[in-house]
């Protein structure tokens, strides 16, 4: 190698380490490498004691790309179809309009021409693009090219007007679709085995809300309760936020008829965790559908434990469809703003407004108007401590 090459590719060789280390001091969090960022990638803004927090570096087409990902995602969950329309549009394909049924990978199960049969998903839809992570999901309509009786071809997913979906884990601005064209969401809670877990219920109907869904509340084996009174108490906060809650002991038939009267005529999704007795609520509200339960283990009840591994549609006899899922977590906070958890608390919202501390936390300062209105039971506080936990679960994520 001749020396002039040598020293060019020392100068090379220097360039590129000093681009490494330039690199590396971006990610550190001081404002003084504020300036060193490229105008064409995202700025970060150093706070009060000029620090930057931490967050993911992108390119702003990238950043813009996400928004507009996650844009067009709420937009396909706000267009409204009817039946008519959607069978227009079939119309105009030479294919069949099928409902999803079920959904594992790579197939469906699709009723089509009163028939449900197991579809192939043809290779080249993607998901890409579209702000989801999955292609299909349970309540979907679908174009599909019969191949025989019992089998057939998805050829495409026509546009939903309504949905279920959550955040994902690890790219907040993707969204996976749990239920599409549902109208409505109800919470199956036990009171007992398992043992009543009201931040989860919580989250449930915060997940649903923020998909415009309406929302409602079933309390289960209310048979195990020592008194009518403490579960009333418990169904007291969300009646008066206008959310309906029914009381049931869905083993023995009692309390199932104001359930069935929710149900009739519309899109549900079940949800709530195994073994509060989904199942057993569902073969209450429409005796014949017989869905399996299983024993809880360890437990004399003589509930069932819920027994369904994926979502599936089922339809009501009296009109209507329920999407029974299986025991879903971590469904409503995913992509959510800590601020924001207030909107979806709005007994503490009319208070927090009158706090005299502008960064109050509402948990230990003296004087907090929170506070008070929890200790004189103008807010429960159960819901109060779900919203402490829950604030700083979206804390910690940030």
């Amino acid at each position: 190698m001749s020396k002039k090459r040598k020293e060019i590719r020392q100068q090379q060789r220097k360039a590129w380490d000093t681009e490494k280390g330039r690199r590396k001091k971006i990610r550190h969090n001081t404002a003084a490498n504020q300036e060193k960022h490229r105008v064409d990638w995202q700025p970060l803004v150093p706070d009060e004691e000029g620090e930057i927090a931490d967050q993911r570096i992108m390119p702003l087409d990238e950043r813009d790309r996400r928004e507009a990902v996650s844009e067009k995602a709420t937009a396909v969950l706000q267009t409204d179809l009817n039946d008519a329309q959607w069978q227009a549009m079939a119309d105009e394909t030479p294919f069949l309009l099928g409902k999803v049924v079920e959904v594992s990978r790579g197939l469906c199960r699709a009723k089509v021409d009163g028939n449900t049969i197991v579809c192939d998903v043809r290779g080249i839809l993607t998901a890409e693009g579209t702000g989801f992570t999955n292609i299909l999901a349970v309540g979907d309509r679908v174009l599909v090219q019969p191949l025989s009786d019992e089998r057939g071809l998805v050829e495409g997913v026509l546009p939903r007007r309504s949905g279920l979906a959550r955040a994902d884990s690890f790219d907040t601005h993707l969204k996976q679709i749990l239920a599409a064209n549902v109208d409505q969401l109800m919470v199956v809670a036990a009171w007992l085995e398992p043992k009543l877990w009201l931040q989860m219920v919580d989250e449930y109907l915060i997940g649903a809300q923020r998909n415009g869904l309406k929302t409602a509340v079933c309390l289960n084996k209310i048979d195990l309760a020592k008194s009518v009174d403490e579960v009333e108490a418990i169904a007291a906060p969300y009646r008066k936020l206008g959310i309906p809650v029914f009381l049931t002991a869905a083993a023995e038939g009692k309390g199932v008829e104001p359930v069935r009267d929710f149900l009739r005529g519309q899109a549900t999704v079940l949800a709530g965790l195994s073994g509060v007795g989904k199942s057993t609520l569902l073969n209450a509200v429409q005796p014949g559908l017989q869905l399996r339960t299983s024993a809880v283990s360890n437990m004399k009840s003589r509930e069932g434990r819920h027994t369904t591994t994926q979502a599936i549609m089922i339809p009501l006899a009296m009109g209507g469809s329920v999407v029974d899922t299986p025991g879903i977590k971590d469904m409503g906070l995913h992509g959510m703003h800590p601020d924001d958890l207030i909107i979806y608390y709005p007994e503490l919202a009319d208070v927090v407004g009158f706090c005299r501390f502008g960064d109050c936390t509402h948990s230990h300062e003296p004087g907090c108007v929170v506070k008070e209105a929890v200790e004189n039971g103008r807010i429960a506080q159960w819901r109060y401590d779900n919203y402490v936990n829950l604030y700083d679960m979206l804390v910690e994520a940030e």
